[in-house]
Formats: structure tokens, sequence, C-alpha cells
């Protein structure tokens, strides 16, 4: 784990802690004491990385102008869902923002256990998804500008256009432990890009604008880097009023329960994401990591750590394992949790439907 603010955390003691507390954590089973406390890449290489791609790629293409006749939004919210061998859930939490019309779905991290079968999965989940969101939301239109051959498209909610490959479903997700380990992070990365970055949606041309941020917590840390990019003003928007702040990442800062196990900041670091989240005048902050449900206000600012949507923790589902946040045009939202109910399928039906499965 980094050591950031110089302060020095002693392994023996967390790797202890670690090993009291897997019993209770069977999600933690395939993941070895090493991976959860070190991982195998720092923070501050990711975020290294990921600010290459957000200032080359990302910068701005993610924002979202909606029409000047929105009177609302919405969005999703899911955590640690531990991909393996099936991608139900997840594919459950699309189809039920499709269903509703979300705008775009965020995950706080534990995607997938760190496999290449379950990465290409995941991938593959997201692809067959993407078939049914592009005929729901996106227009194939003439576009001489297009070139001879190319077939171009538009997104009738937003405006946005560009060729097929140029469109990806808008869910968003942070890292977490278990995306890092045993490599991990190559396989993340090669989906999702970046661990850290930001878009705005704005509620007509001269509208209301919300700001949504992304941050890279994996290694329960910031890191230096991270935080001298914040600091640099990485997330600064010239000429917008913010009127909501939603911050994502994946290590919580509150436990929900006194004697479970959790990845901790620093002391030193922990004050300043509080003193951050007050100055950016943060709505919510949603965080992942321990599969529990916990929701408080401090400091002005509501945290809310999410339970996980996995198979192995909810073999039935649950009726509150998602959540839905409604933003309206006067800046107010609303709060609903969101049932998963998908049972896991054999391997028999995941091979017939294209899917890998362990060949233990």
């Amino acid at each position: 784990m980094e050591m950031t603010m110089k302060k020095t955390i002693t392994y023996s003691l967390m790797a202890a802690a670690l090993l009291a507390a897997s019993t209770a954590f069977t999600s933690c089973e395939k993941v070895s004491p090493q991976g959860v406390l070190m991982g195998n890449t720092s923070v501050d290489d990711r975020v290294k990385q990921s600010l290459t791609i957000y200032s080359t790629t990302l910068d701005r293409c993610l924002d979202k102008q909606l029409p000047d006749t929105t009177e609302a939004y919405s969005f999703l919210v899911g955590s640690d869902s531990h991909i393996t061998i099936d991608p139900g859930r997840l594919s459950e939490m699309l189809e039920i923002g499709l269903d509703h019309d979300d705008l775009f779905y965020c995950h706080l991290g534990d995607l997938a256990d760190t496999k290449a079968e379950y990465y290409f999965n995941t991938d593959r989940a997201l692809d067959w998804f993407k078939r049914q969101w592009m005929k729901k939301y996106i227009t194939l239109v003439t576009d001489e500008a297009a070139g001879e051959g190319v077939e171009y498209y538009i997104d009738n909610r937003t405006g946005v256009s560009g060729t097929w490959d140029e469109f990806s479903v808008p869910f968003y997700p942070v890292v977490g432990n278990h995306d890092i380990t045993h490599n991990g992070w190559a396989l993340f990365s090669n989906l999702f890009k970046s661990s850290f970055y930001e878009f705005t949606v704005q509620m007509g041309e001269n509208g209301p604008t919300d700001r949504f941020i992304f941050l890279d917590s994996a290694n329960g840390t910031l890191g230096n880097f991270q935080i001298d990019a914040i600091e640099d003003g990485v997330f600064e928007l010239d000429k917008k009023q913010i009127r909501n702040t939603f911050v994502f990442t994946h290590t919580n800062i509150f436990r929900p329960s006194y004697n479970e196990f959790a990845s901790t900041y620093c002391r030193e670091e922990l004050y300043y994401l509080l003193d951050k989240l007050a100055d950016w005048k943060t709505t919510i902050m949603f965080c992942g990591h321990v599969h529990a449900w916990d929701d408080r206000m401090f400091g002005g600012v509501r945290h809310i750590t999410m339970p996980s949507m996995n198979f192995v923790d909810h073999p039935n589902g649950g009726d509150d394992l998602l959540v839905r946040i409604t933003v309206k045009q006067d800046g107010s939202y609303e709060l609903e949790r969101v049932g998963l109910y998908s049972k896991q399928l054999s391997k028999e039906q995941l091979l017939e439907d294209g899917y890998k499965t362990d060949t233990k």
C-alpha cells in the first residue's frame, strides 16, 4: 500500500486484521492477503496513466447536455458485483436502468474477480447490452462527413454523434481492491481506460450543472499524485456554476459496524478528503468495499456505503441492492433503493450464451 502524507502504516498489524476477518468475508477468498493489502499496481501509477487518457481522450467528451425541456434525470449506483462466470447481476442492473430510462450507471468497484475469463464475461455482457442501449437511444443518420460506407449515429437524448465504435454504454466504474490484484489493473484498464475522472450533466443549454467525480482508492489510499492533481485543479470547471456534486470511490470512510474490517485512509488523508468533499459542496459521496449499507450525514455531506450485488452474498437477490438518484430541475433529488433478483445460471447455460466458465 502506498504511503501518503508521510504516514507510516504497520503491515503486520493490517495483515493480522485481514486474516482475523477473512472467515467473515467469503467474497475475498480468491484474493491473497498480499493482494488485498498491496495489490499489484500503485495508485500513483494508475492515476498517472488515467490522467494521460483523461487529458487526451475523456476530458469533456463525457459531459452530457440535456434538452431545455428536461424536468429530471436519474442514474443507478451498484457495487461489489465480483463477477466470475456469470455477469447476470450486472446485466440485470443495466436492463433495469434501460427500462427506467436512467441516464447512466455507476459502479463502486470490485467489478470482477481478477481472472482474464471473468473480464471476458464482463466485456461480453457490456457488449451485448450496448446493442439494446443503441437500439433504444441511438439513431442511424445520413452524414456526408462520415465518408462513404461509414454508418453515422446520433444520441436522441444528448445530441452526441459518431460511428458505432465511438459510442459506449454510459457505465462508469471506479476501481476496487479486487480489480487490481493479480495484475487485474491490466484487465480493468483495457476495458475502462481510467480510474480517475469526472464529467458534468447540464439540464438545458444554459441550465444548472451537476458534477460527478470518480476517485481511485483501490489501495485504501488516494496517494500523493492523485491529491496533487486535485490540488493542481484537474477538476476545476471554467465558467460553470456547479449545483450538485456526487463523488464515487471504492474504499469507505465510515464503517457500517465497528467490528467490520475495512481498508482505511491514514488520518491526515482522511481529514483532507473530508475537507475536500466540503469544499466541493458534495451532495452525496458513494462508497462500497464492505458489502453493507450505511447512510449518514457528516459535515453537510451525505455518505452512502453500498451493499454488494453479487451472487455469493445474495444468492436470491434482494430488494435494496442498488440505489437510484433522481435529480430534479430545481436541484433537489430523490433516493430510491432498487432490487436485483436474477439467479445464477448453470455452466451449461452460460457456455451456450458464449461465456467462459472455470475449467477446474
